[in-house]
């Protein structure tokens, strides 16, 4: 039987409860927010996160609406579930954390000495290692922007990487983000995954305001991976074809104002091709940032006239490199 800081699983129900990870100033405590599902044939565990980065909310949405719904005698094996990974950005709506100003998404496998955000990773980690068989990792453009619905797997040569690939490819994305490099790669709670051998997809969508159509993408994401993995009954989506993407960069503004749009995050755009442009607040154009590669998928970009101060990232641009046939 699984147990996690006071939700202790039972076959065929679903168990709800807090892990503490620390505590406030005050005293009060920091807790994690899970929730156990456990069916009552066998099968794998299945970690499903989200708000990681505490202004992410649409992932966490759509795991409190899926774990609410769930009929936990329709599944085979478990599905540990943890809306909120980070509680105290959450609480502050930031993707950093207020209290060590990390970014906990960074900071992995942690450190039960260091400061709290790698203390929480550090337990994060502990939990995974000890019950994870698999993980999907829920991510958004936060508040001030917004990503179109794609998956992402890392490739560091890891016997995990491969699974990950197959399972990336059944989540109901046409796009795929092969992380690799620099990109991200090596302190994420994904990249730690498959350093501990359990494979793992990153889900990207929406931003700013949680959609009906972003929770609909959520959930189809959710639903596919646990049908890949045989948790849930019935068979993933496969698309005809999948256009990969890898060493993607981000775009920095020299020039502070508003960021205006000049194009839709899911394009592919061409190198010089205008992404959007900064504009004073008289409504001239500061700047005009582009794209620095050819055929490049918009992966990310700022909010509609979101205020944005100079050598912030507006945007995020990552070149085709493949288009396969499923």
């Amino acid at each position: 039987m699984i147990e996690i800081g006071t939700a202790r699983a039972e076959p065929g129900a679903v168990a709800r409860g807090y892990l503490r990870v620390g505590r406030m100033a005050d005293a009060s405590e920091i807790r994690l927010p899970v929730s156990i599902a456990t069916g009552h044939k066998p099968g794998p565990t299945v970690w499903l996160e989200g708000c990681i980065h505490g202004d992410e909310y649409g992932g966490a949405a759509a795991i409190m609406n899926f774990m609410h719904d769930l009929d936990a005698a329709s599944i085979s094996g478990t599905i540990i579930a943890v809306p909120v990974a980070n509680p105290p950005s959450y609480n502050h709506r930031s993707r950093f954390s207020y209290i060590d100003g990390q970014n906990l998404n960074r900071v992995f496998p942690g450190n039960s000495g260091g400061s709290y955000s790698f203390q929480l990773a550090a337990v994060l980690r502990e939990h995974l290692q000890e019950h994870a068989d698999y993980i999907l990792d829920l991510h958004s453009g936060g508040i001030g922007a917004e990503v179109p619905f794609y998956a992402i797997y890392k490739d560091n040569g890891s016997a995990a990487v491969e699974r990950s690939r197959e399972l990336a490819k059944l989540v109901g994305c046409k796009v795929i983000w092969r992380a690799e490099g620099g990109e991200g790669l090596g302190s994420t709670v994904t990249s730690e995954a498959l350093r501990i051998g359990v494979p793992a997809v990153t889900i990207e969508c929406g931003g700013g305001t949680v959609t009906t159509e972003h929770l609909r993408d959520f959930r189809r994401a959710i639903e596919n991976f646990l049908r890949a993995v045989d948790v849930l009954p019935g068979q993933p989506e496969r698309q005809a074809s999948y256009k990969i993407v890898s060493n993607g960069s981000f775009l920095h503004n020299r020039e502070g104002g508003m960021f205006v749009p000049a194009c839709h995050v899911g394009d592919f755009v061409a190198k010089g091709q205008l992404m959007g442009r900064i504009v004073d607040l008289f409504g001239n154009t500061l700047e005009e940032i582009v794209s620095p590669h050819d055929d490049a998928f918009v992966a990310a970009l700022r909010c509609n006239y979101f205020p944005t101060h100079a050598g912030e990232i507006v945007g995020e641009a990552v070149p085709l490199q493949s288009v396969e046939m499923a």
